[in-house]
């Protein structure tokens, strides 16, 4: 019985040889997989993948414009947006309709576009790698690894460690004015 103690010391010892950096590349690979199969499975047409450099984030789009004009960093963009899991459950969204639909709704809540600066404003990095690849008026779906979400740390309804699927429209860019 006194061996029991040194042997989980010496367990937790082993563990511990892992390195952050190897648990992230672990997890971000499993991310890249789960991103995958659920392009498989999604059942939404669209009309481009795109895949944001190394990121993993992946953007598929449901609507296109013709524009060339994508936006710059410091533009104010209007977004509307529902969040979910990989299997659907909607944790956030600003259509009020949505929200009604997937008992996530607030009524002390506005419902409408959200507002962000693009490269500043405080949200997760995946929405400013996202929405720097979407033009005015277009639509995607966006799926993003958890290390450009919450990473580790759990948030709300969302566990650690997630992958986030966004739906985005992004209704109005107004170009940043010094």
């Amino acid at each position: 019985m006194r061996k029991f103690p040194f042997v989980l010391a010496l367990l937790a010892a082993l563990g511990s040889c892992i390195s952050d950096e190897e648990n992230l590349d672990v997890q971000f690979e499993q991310d890249l997989q789960k991103i995958e199969e659920y392009i498989q499975t999604v059942d939404t047409e669209y009309s481009r993948r795109e895949t944001i450099e190394e990121t993993g984030i992946v953007l598929l789009f449901t609507e296109e414009v013709e524009s060339d004009e994508l936006p710059q960093v410091r533009d104010s963009l209007f977004v509307n947006y529902t969040g979910k899991l990989l299997d659907g459950t909607v944790f956030d969204t600003s259509v009020e309709q949505v929200a009604q639909d997937n008992g996530v709704f607030n009524a002390n809540r506005t419902y409408e576009p959200f507002q962000l600066i693009l490269g500043i404003s405080n949200v997760i990095n995946g929405w400013h790698w996202s929405l720097s690849q979407m033009k005015e008026g277009e639509k995607a779906i966006a799926l993003i690894p958890s290390a450009y979400a919450y990473g580790s740390q759990a948030n709300g309804p969302i566990p650690a460690n997630s992958v986030l699927v966004f739906d985005l429209e992004l209704v109005e860019v107004r170009p940043y004015q010094p």
